[in-house]
């Protein structure tokens, strides 16, 4: 007979305590799969080419609210199911997981070297949000060093050693003190940039690599001449990066 008061005395606290852990546990499990659910969900069906709600044992999370830095709203996961992507590109044979082949311009087709994510359509911002990446004409206590070449008023050189353009300006990230790209002029009024990283400065000019001297008429264009967006940015940096595989059919065969 147990003792008034005694509420434990007939429980086995190590089974109890162990209870709590497994509760607890799947619980966690759980709540980290839903979580985990906010991005990248509903599925698309690579066999089907159908976005569903492959929920599988646990369902979907409710949309998460959040305020972007640009003061947009964000869902998370996404209330509504997007379109299915249509690519620029057909897959080389019919079995799941084969390559893509291009359609049309393959450096505007989004695929291989030449993919890109579809970020926010807004401009990088600094401390005080304005935007990060300007024409350094617009940013007076800026220069280039007078022991570095400045590259305004070179040639520019694709990866066929014909001339596209003349660099007429550099456009800064003020906040990190560094060109980030160059401004070419093909044509009076038709400027195009070149990300710095692709862009390699000899005595005689600008060599390009990754494009031909004609390509660089098809650059995608900035909305504004004095700012670049983040999805402007990777559709920039993408069709130079397409090049480097697609920008003659010599490069997609073997080295050897």
């Amino acid at each position: 007979m147990t003792g008034f008061g005694a509420i434990t005395a007939g429980w086995d606290v190590a089974s109890l305590i162990f209870t709590m852990f497994i509760v607890f546990f799947l619980g966690l499990v759980v709540y980290l799969t839903l979580e985990s659910k906010r991005e990248g969900f509903p599925l698309e069906s690579e066999r089907f080419g159908k976005i569903t709600n492959e929920d599988g044992l646990i369902m979907m999370p409710k949309s998460k609210s959040f305020l972007t830095e640009s003061g947009k709203e964000y869902l998370a996961p996404l209330s509504k199911a997007p379109a299915p992507e249509v690519l620029n590109a057909v897959p080389a044979h019919h079995m799941n997981g084969a390559p893509l082949v291009p359609t049309g311009n393959p450096l505007l087709a989004g695929v291989g070297p030449g993919s890109y994510a579809n970020r926010a359509d807004v401009p990088d911002v600094g401390l005080h949000g304005e935007p990060r990446i300007v024409p350094l004409s617009q940013l007076p206590s800026f220069m280039v060093h007078k022991k570095d070449k400045n590259p305004i008023g070179m040639t520019v050189y694709g990866a066929d050693q014909k001339p596209a353009g003349k660099v007429t300006n550099l456009w800064v990230d003020h906040m990190e003190s560094m060109i980030r790209y160059f401004e070419v002029e093909l044509t009076p009024g038709n400027n195009v940039l070149i990300p710095l990283n692709f862009a390699l400065i000899k005595e005689g000019g600008v060599r390009v690599n990754s494009i031909l001297s004609h390509q660089f008429s098809d650059v995608p264009k900035t909305k504004s001449n004095s700012q670049i967006t983040l999805l402007e940015e990777e559709k920039v940096m993408a069709y130079y990066g397409a090049g480097t595989l697609y920008a003659t059919p010599d490069r997609q065969e073997p080295l050897a």
